[in-house]
């Protein structure tokens, strides 16, 4: 189990790319290593398909294979303040669409440690990372599973919490948001999201179902609650 006191005192007095490095180091992650490696099998997201290069890029979604690892994922204190607005409530299952290397669920145990944290991944070198460092600490209710959450028998469980990000293109994301609305009819639960395009489609698309909480903070994610919970 991830100490929350230890954990909290490491999100103190540096800023969200330095402190996630650090602590990245301090969990024993092999981050960089890896997004190396991928780089040189894949080509960057970045760049455009030629003849020269034998690479190609990932194939299944968008998998930001080139981008510096601290900007790929969302610092740890920005998860902890965000899964902190929940932090009275019984929270039981977080799930991560795109979860990278598994930092929420890292932070989902600190918080809330009977919760499930259940995160999915297309890339198999990221998955498999985030569970060893989960299998080193004895993080028996986190997982990361290889999959691709755009194959057509993809079927989200119900959470309470869903982390959701830019993880491909908006129509692709409006699927996923569609998919994921549709487990209201069972229980109410909640988005924190972070990308230009996941808040444009709840700001314009969704937004009849959505609304911004208005929660105060300095990070990039935004918390969003179904929107007959704000008219009862």
């Amino acid at each position: 189990m991830i100490n929350e006191e230890k954990l909290y005192k490491r999100l103190l007095n540096v800023s969200s790319q330095t402190h996630a490095k650090k602590l990245d180091k301090f969990l024993g992650y092999n981050i960089p290593k890896i997004e190396v490696k991928l780089l040189q099998k894949y080509r960057a997201y970045y760049k455009s398909n030629d003849e020269t290069n034998r690479k190609a890029h990932f194939e299944g979604t968008q998998t930001w294979i080139g981008l510096h690892p601290q900007v790929l994922q969302t610092p740890y204190n920005d998860i902890y303040e965000a899964l902190s607005y929940f932090k009275d409530l019984k929270i039981s299952k977080v799930v991560d669409v795109g979860a990278a290397y598994g930092r929420v669920g890292l932070v989902t145990n600190a918080l809330f440690p009977q919760a499930r944290f259940i995160g999915y991944e297309i890339v198999k070198k990221r998955a498999q990372e985030a569970n060893r460092v989960y299998d080193k600490f004895n993080l028996l209710n986190c997982e990361v599973i290889e999959t691709n959450v755009l194959d057509e028998d993809f079927d989200i469980p119900l959470a309470q919490v869903y982390f959701i990000y830019d993880f491909s293109e908006k129509e692709d994301i409006r699927r996923m948001l569609t998919q994921i609305g549709q487990k209201l009819e069972e229980r109410e639960f909640f988005l924190i999201v972070r990308g230009e395009r996941v808040e444009s489609l709840l700001e314009k698309d969704f937004k009849h179902i959505w609304r911004n909480t208005g929660w105060p903070k300095e990070s990039q994610l935004n918390i969003y609650v179904p929107k007959k919970v704000f008219e009862s």
